[in-house]
């Protein structure tokens, strides 16, 4: 457990998306003792600050983004047997921590990418100084990135955060007694109020960026419902075809056109209830059977 848990450290310090993975697919088992194994995880935390391995926005990143979600997924999770409710309760947790984020890190954080991306145009420059197209595109490429990253680090981390907590989830599943039905996925209508007034901080120009940012933290959940719809009609036919399933996959990733038809019929779905799927109190769409 103990091994587990500085590595869960670790590898959250290089990517928190594959730290979460990680202990959402190994640390299940030491539930029963989840105290020791978080208190050895923000231990770890603590010294890579205390030897300026870390910067203090790695610090709050690995302990409320992977350490405090983790704790509340594994506690909603055992509380209300339903990988959807923790998926967003999870949610909530890190859009309030990336709007924090930017309030009190915001300058910093820009400052530290700032640097970085310098960096990488000095590098850039010493590795393509003969070939001045090559310089230029990868140039581009730099800046157009910058920009995106710059604008909507807001949103980029919640999607991160939302994707390493789904795929984790899919790995936890497959090793519990009780599965998650995966087919039936159905996320709360209030979602579609939350997308409204993104849409509308959008049309206002001086919070247009913070609208764009809500959206695209919204973005996965509708992702998610979309890949539930695939799975529903089609599931029994991409496992028997891995071939298809991969280039579904190869295809969702490269192919931005297609991705976003996913999401448009996951936030479809939402409202118009294609599989006809009813949620209740007692037991919604996500529960472990």
């Amino acid at each position: 457990m103990f091994l587990i848990a500085v590595l869960s450290a670790l590898i959250a310090t290089l990517s928190p998306f594959w730290g979460l993975i990680f202990i959402l697919a190994l640390s299940g088992k030491y539930q029963d003792r989840k105290y020791i194994f978080f208190s050895v995880f923000a231990g770890v935390v603590l010294i890579l600050i205390i030897a300026n391995i870390i910067d203090i926005i790695t610090f709050f990143d690995l302990m409320i983004g992977v350490g405090l979600s983790s704790i509340i997924y594994f506690g909603n999770l055992f509380r209300t047997l339903s990988y959807l409710r923790t998926i967003l309760a999870v949610f909530f947790l890190n859009v309030i921590y990336a709007i924090l984020r930017h309030i009190l890190f915001g300058k910093m954080f820009l400052k530290n990418f700032t640097q970085v991306i310098e960096q990488y145009k000095e590098f850039f420059s010493s590795t393509f100084q003969d070939s001045s197209e090559q310089l230029e595109l990868a140039l581009e490429l730099l800046e157009s990135f910058k920009y995106v990253f710059s604008k909507f680090y807001m949103g980029i981390w919640v999607v991160t955060i939302v994707f390493a907590i789904y795929f984790g989830s899919l790995i936890l599943s497959k090793k519990m007694m009780s599965k998650w039905n995966h087919k039936e996925i159905r996320q709360p209508f209030f979602l579609i109020y939350i997308l409204i007034g993104s849409l509308v901080l959008f049309l206002i120009p001086n919070t247009k960026i913070f609208g764009i940012n809500m959206m695209v933290m919204l973005a996965p959940l509708f992702l998610i419902q979309g890949i539930s719809i695939l799975d529903f009609y089609w599931g029994n036919f991409f496992k028997k075809s891995k071939f298809l399933l991969f280039l579904l996959i190869f295809s969702m990733v490269l192919n931005y056109f297609i991705l976003m038809l996913v999401v448009l019929m996951g936030l479809l779905d939402i409202w118009f209830n294609f599989r006809k799927i009813r949620i209740t109190e007692e037991a919604d769409e996500s529960n472990l059977s």
